[in-house]
C-alpha cells in the first residue's frame, strides 16, 4: 500500500467507533513519513479536530502527532489541553509543548508553572523537566523549590533534570544544589545533582561561556 493510500486510510479511521481505532490511527500518523505531496488539504483540520476527541486516549495522541508533524507552529492550540479533566492528556500536552522547545506565551508559561502543583507525580516531573527545557522566566527558583520541597524522589529528579537544561546556573545554585546534596535520601536525585554541577561547574569556568 502507497503512503498516500495508507494516510487516507487512517484518516478515514479518525471516525471510526471506536476509541481504540482513532487512537491508533492518530498514533500512526505522527510516525508516518509522508511526502509534502502526499499530505491532504484536511491533514490539519481533521487531526485538530481530535483535540476535542471525547476520548481521553485519543486526545492525548494526538497532541504529540501534531506537534510531530508540525512542530512549533501547533503550540498556541495545545493551550486548553493543559487544563483537561484527564492526567494523560494534561502530561503528555506538556511533552508535545517541550518538544516543541517554541518558545511559550506569558499565559502558556504561567499555566505550566501552575502544573507543578499537580497531584500527579508523572505531570510534575514532565512539567519540570519542560520547565528547563523550554527555558520558562523564573524556572531556576521554582525547580530548586521542587527539588528541596516535593516528597517524590522522581520529581525531585525531574526538577535537578530540568535545572541542567537550564543554559547556566551560577555558583548560588550550585551551593544549593551541593547543600541539598547532602541530605537527599534518593541515590538516583543525588546522582542526578552530580551530574548537573559538574557540567554547570565546567560552563561557570569556561572563558568562553560569556562571550
Amino acid at each position: 500500500m502507497s503512503k498516500k493510500k495508507e494516510l487516507a486510510k487512517l484518516l478515514d479511521e479518525l471516525e471510526a467507533t471506536s476509541s481504540f481505532i482513532r487512537a491508533e490511527a492518530v498514533r500512526k500518523i505522527g510516525r508516518m513519513e509522508i511526502p509534502l505531496t502526499d499530505i491532504p488539504m484536511d491533514l490539519h483540520s481533521r487531526l485538530v479536530k481530535a483535540l476535542s476527541d471525547p476520548a481521553p486516549e485519543v486526545r492525548a495522541e494526538v497532541v504529540m502527532t501534531l506537534v510531530f508533524l508540525e512542530g512549533e507552529i501547533i503550540v498556541p492550540l495545545l493551550e486548553p489541553l493543559l487544563s483537561d479533566s484527564v492526567d494523560m492528556v494534561r502530561s503528555n500536552t506538556i511533552s508535545a509543548l517541550s518538544f516543541s522547545e517554541a518558545p511559550l506565551s506569558e499565559i502558556l508559561s504561567e499555566k505550566l508553572i501552575e502544573c507543578m502543583n499537580e497531584k500527579s507525580i508523572q505531570i510534575r516531573d514532565r512539567c519540570a523537566r519542560a520547565l528547563g527545557r523550554l527555558k520558562v522566566q523564573g524556572a531556576e527558583k521554582i525547580l530548586l523549590e521542587t527539588l528541596q520541597k516535593d516528597t517524590s524522589f522522581v520529581v525531585r529528579t525531574g526538577a535537578v533534570v530540568g535545572l541542567g537544561m537550564l543554559d547556566f546556573i551560577n555558583s548560588e545554585v550550585i551551593d544549593q544544589l551541593n547543600i541539598h546534596l547532602d541530605h537527599e535520601t534518593s541515590d538516583l536525585v543525588r546522582q542526578t545533582i552530580v551530574e548537573v554541577v559538574s557540567i554547570h561547574s565546567t560552563k561557570e569556568n569556561d572563558p568562553l561561556v560569556d562571550l
